[in-house]
């Protein structure tokens, strides 16, 4: 049976989140620390659940669109999870059922969903349903014998600064726009004030690593990375670009390698990034340079004009 998520699910969804993703990115594994992202989580959107005999057999929940206007909704890691019963595919077939209902009666016709990558029946499952992969998160280990790799000749890496603001931005940008061309085709984001946003708090925090390549004066490229905020021991690449004349002469794989000492320095054992699937360039770049694939973000995209046919669905109505 399929019903509302409850406060009195809480302590059980904790317990089968901890139970179930077992592997995978995310340590998740602590029941002290699924309680903790469950109980962050409960409350802010839709959510359902699965209970079978009086007991929670799975739920699912979704981040609302963030902004007005926007149509995605986000169901991350520590917010689904199904028991390992011989009915786990069909219970998490009923569980989005429920939630897309909710998801598209307010306006919410993009899902996205993280899964780990060895989670083969919860993939296929969701593949079966119409998702497709649209990101990927890999980690590979610290090598810390692994002397950095200089960059071309005539660049420098250098610790950025706030001068570098503006260029960091445009870099930034141009990798935006790289994304709107085939085969990835992702639109530009409409606001791109948090990409500035980011940018300067990664400045502005202790903890963080921002670099630029400077090649005669002018940036070709940034990194920027932080301890990662779910796995332990590791760090995650965020914001990473390469302007396109500097593309393929070695500057990328020089800001990674100066990551990894950075990283070994700081005494993490890993680091990360994600991507996304369909750019064949950064796809190829990352796995290049050992990224092992630990997590999909599947995503599955519904035609709004499905409100027009449904009553039930008439507050994601738009015009056509």
């Amino acid at each position: 049976m399929i019903v509302p998520f409850e406060d009195a699910f809480v302590e059980q969804a904790a317990d089968l989140l901890a139970a179930t993703h077992t592997t995978g990115a995310l340590d998740l594994a602590d029941v002290g620390v699924a309680r903790r992202l469950v109980a962050r989580w409960h409350g802010s959107g839709p959510a359902v659940a699965a209970v079978r005999d009086g007991a929670l057999t799975g739920f699912m929940a979704a981040g609302p669109p963030r902004t007005p206007g926007e149509r995605r909704a986000r169901v991350h890691l520590p917010q689904h999870a199904c028991a390992r019963r011989p009915d786990r595919r069909a219970t998490y077939r009923s569980l989005y059922a429920a939630l897309a209902a909710r998801l598209a009666g307010i306006g919410a016709y993009e899902h996205t969903l993280a899964v780990p990558v060895d989670d083969h029946e919860t993939v296929s499952c969701f593949f079966e349903l119409g998702f497709g992969v649209d990101r990927i998160r890999g980690f590979r280990p610290v090598t810390r014998a692994q002397a950095p790799a200089p960059p071309p000749r005539g660049t420098r890496l250098r610790t950025a600064t706030a001068g570098d603001l503006d260029g960091m931005f445009a870099l930034a940008v141009e990798l935006q726009r790289f994304h709107t061309a085939p085969p990835v085709l992702r639109p530009v984001p409409p606001d791109l004030r948090p990409i500035r946003e980011r940018l300067w708090t990664a400045l502005a925090e202790d903890g963080q690593l921002l670099l630029v390549a400077e090649e005669y004066g002018r940036l070709t490229g940034l990194i920027q990375a932080a301890p990662d905020g779910h796995r332990l021991g590791a760090a995650t690449i965020g914001i990473a670009a390469v302007t396109a004349r500097s593309r393929s002469a070695g500057v990328g794989t020089a800001l990674v390698r100066a990551v990894e000492e950075w990283a070994a320095g700081c005494g993490f054992d890993a680091y990360g990034t994600e991507w996304s699937s369909a750019n064949q360039i950064g796809d190829a770049f990352w796995r290049g340079l050992g990224m092992v694939p630990a997590q999909y973000t599947l995503a599955r995209l519904i035609d709004s004009r499905v409100a027009w046919a449904d009553a039930r669905l008439s507050q994601g109505r738009t015009a056509p």
